[in-house]
């Protein structure tokens, strides 16, 4: 249920990050940092800001976004959350899974939550020591998914400047 609130407290505010993206954010390579306001209750109370890193990966062809990578810090525990938008058009049963560099035994498994027309969205997943710490080493990673036509997608990421992007988070 928690995974859920933050998952749904990150997909409220990547829409609008994305829609302002010519809005400067601090940049660490090749990911962004971005803050936005949390979600305000049924009562109208303004929920606490939230804070994320992203990175945007785009066709290089047609300069279409393909993938958005957001990474927060789960409110409960404090630990970093995963979460995955792709485009439509994947097939939801298997999932995604996030593999980085010299760890690609043990992929992450990205379970999608929901689609809508933006993209299908994971549920957010904890990051646990062992693959923060693969990532802070690694320079690439990948996400992988399969398509309607049952062909795997292998969408690569870049870990250049993640190590900054992390502790900037870290430092709201």
């Amino acid at each position: 249920m928690q995974k859920l609130i933050l998952a749904v407290l990150l997909l409220g505010i990547i829409q609008p990050a994305l829609a302002e993206d010519k809005k400067s954010v601090p940049t660490f390579g090749d990911w962004g940092k971005a803050c936005e306001k949390g979600m305000a209750d049924d009562k109208g109370k303004q929920g606490p800001e939230v804070c994320y890193i992203f990175q945007n990966v785009s066709n290089k062809d047609n300069g279409k976004l393909v993938m958005q990578m957001r990474i927060g810090m789960a409110p409960q525990n404090g630990k970093p959350v995963l979460i995955v938008t792709l485009p439509l058009g994947v097939l939801l049963p298997p999932g995604a899974a996030f593999v980085v560099e010299g760890h690609e035994k043990e992929p992450l498994k990205l379970p999608f939550l929901a689609c809508a027309p933006e993209g299908c969205t994971t549920v957010g997943q904890v990051i646990d020591d062992k693959l923060l710490k693969a990532m802070k080493k690694a320079q690439k990673a990948a996400v992988r998914v399969a398509l309607l036509n049952r062909q795997v997608l292998t969408l690569p990421v870049s870990l250049k400047g993640f190590t900054r992007a992390y502790i900037a988070l870290n430092k709201k």
